[in-house]
């Protein structure tokens, strides 16, 4: 019996090995539940369970708590050889699809579980207003006229001092001030790569990333990424190795929509990547100053080559009506600066005192105490009730910082169905389809919980939880 036990065992591992490695999971999905291969295999849930665990300790799966079985994000299989790298790049089609599920963002009688924001309620505002009116008084000159293109000196100068204690600091000359974090995005594309060019993304990546570079017509190849450790960097070093991409586009301090820090040592990997076969990192940290907990720091900390252009921006952690970002491009200063000067000259004056101001009195670094504070405990709330009222098989992943949830459905689901049905319930919600140019996240769903939260939101989440239960039935079994 044993030996029987042992063979069943052993062959059950083998064959969910094959399907990983055939691609009948892809990197990232979810696999059946335990009782679901339980009944697949005709064998005990016991038995069940010590596959899982033995494929977990050759890094074929992650298991998650209160989530599932899913394939890693870089499996075995991907890793043995550039005659298996089969991903290819492709161009991307979503603008309109974006600005569809962006547009009810501007309808003030909905809740609002969309656009990726912090409530006003969480910020200072009446420290920011008044602030603002003493500068346009007492300044009213350096407000009017145009700033240096790199920007105002006190300002550039608190930006530099915030990276002190990095590895490699950010030197204030390096610092270009932008209208937020995009034109920042913006201007580095256009600064490492040309039209036609192929661009490594994480995926799910933001879809403001695939929005710029379908604007900018640059093709997308999408790296697998795990929600608990990031990119592949395994994969990643085969694109660059292969010289399948100009640039890679990543963030990897609260990454939207997945909510994953990556450890310091894989982003100390990543910059090393990057240096060694000459292919520049473009790091979006707009969400990097909400991080739940101290002690991350950007990837650009480890940059000793000037290799990675950071982008930046005070939108999501302060005021972002102001429009206020910056990069520090290393060493492609020169031709950022000059696409700067053609984009839009300079950045305005006055957002650049108030930061300074607030930076200087060390009011900034107050605030974000309190902010990351108030962030974790709403993204908390949420996901339980998410947990609590959506569909059997629901995964959250527990973001470390920012103010988004990825919701995993059951697979048979649609999130744009459930987009509709939500706003007609008052309800504004982003579908995961618009994060990947392919549809392996139409499953999927982004919630901003940026919003205090109260009975209303709670109410909201309640109701796209029925609306989800009632879209469909799950599968009644799990064919592999």
């Amino acid at each position: 019996m044993l030996g029987q036990d042992l063979y069943l065992y052993e062959s059950i591992s083998l064959q969910l090995r094959r399907h990983i490695e055939g691609g009948s999971y892809r990197p990232g999905q979810r696999l059946p539940s335990v009782r679901s291969l339980s009944r697949l295999f005709n064998t005990s849930v016991n038995t069940i369970i010590q596959c899982l665990r033995q494929l977990e300790q050759e890094n074929y799966i992650e298991i998650r708590a209160r989530s599932g079985t899913f394939v890693a994000a870089c499996p075995p299989a991907i890793t043995t050889g550039a005659a298996e790298f089969e991903f290819l790049p492709v161009e991307i089609s979503l603008s309109d699809d974006i600005l569809h599920y962006m547009e009810p963002h501007h309808q003030l009688d909905l809740i609002h579980l969309g656009i990726a924001l912090p409530d006003p309620q969480l910020m200072p505002m009446e420290r920011i207003m008044n602030t603002l009116r003493d500068i346009t008084r007492k300044q009213p000159l350096d407000v009017w006229d145009y700033t240096h293109p790199k920007g105002h000196q006190r300002f550039t100068l608190q930006l530099a001092r915030r990276s002190l204690h990095y590895p490699n600091p950010i030197s204030q000359d390096d610092v270009i001030i932008t209208n937020g974090c995009m034109e920042a995005i913006d201007l580095a594309l256009r600064t490492v790569t040309q039209p036609g060019d192929t661009v490594a993304v994480e995926s799910p990546t933001y879809y403001g990333t695939l929005l710029a570079l379908e604007v900018l017509r640059r093709k997308v190849l999408e790296i697998p990424t795990s929600p608990s450790h990031g990119i592949c960097l395994t994969t990643l070093e085969l694109a660059f190795k292969h010289r399948r991409v100009s640039a890679c586009l990543v963030s990897p301090n609260a990454q939207n929509p997945l909510g994953f820090t990556m450890s310091e040592e894989n982003k100390q990997k990543l910059v090393e990547l990057a240096t060694h076969y000459n292919i520049p990192i473009i790091e979006n940290d707009v969400w990097g100053d909400t991080l739940y907990s101290d002690g991350a720091m950007p990837a650009k900390a480890y940059d000793h080559a000037g290799m990675v252009l950071y982008c930046h921006s005070f939108s999501k952690s302060l005021i972002p009506g102001i429009r206020l970002g910056w990069v520090a491009p290393g060493r492609f200063h020169h031709r950022l600066r000059e696409l700067k000067l053609v984009s839009s000259i300079t950045t305005a004056s006055a957002p650049q005192l108030l930061l300074a101001r607030l930076m200087e009195s060390g009011f900034y670094a107050q605030h974000l105490v309190s902010l990351r504070q108030q962030l974790a405990a709403q993204a908390d709330q949420v996901r339980q009730a998410v947990l609590e009222w959506f569909p059997p098989g629901t995964s959250v992943q527990q973001p470390s910082g920012g103010c988004v949830l990825w919701v995993v459905l059951p697979a048979h689901m649609n999130s744009h169905s459930l987009f509709e049905e939500a706003l007609q319930s008052g309800i504004h919600i982003f579908p995961g389809s618009v994060f990947s140019p392919g549809q392996q996240y139409a499953h999927c769903l982004r919630l901003n919980v940026g919003k205090p939260v109260n009975s209303a939101v709670l109410q909201a989440v309640r109701r796209l939880g029925e609306i989800a239960r009632r879209a469909g039935q799950p599968h009644g079994g799990a064919d592999l």
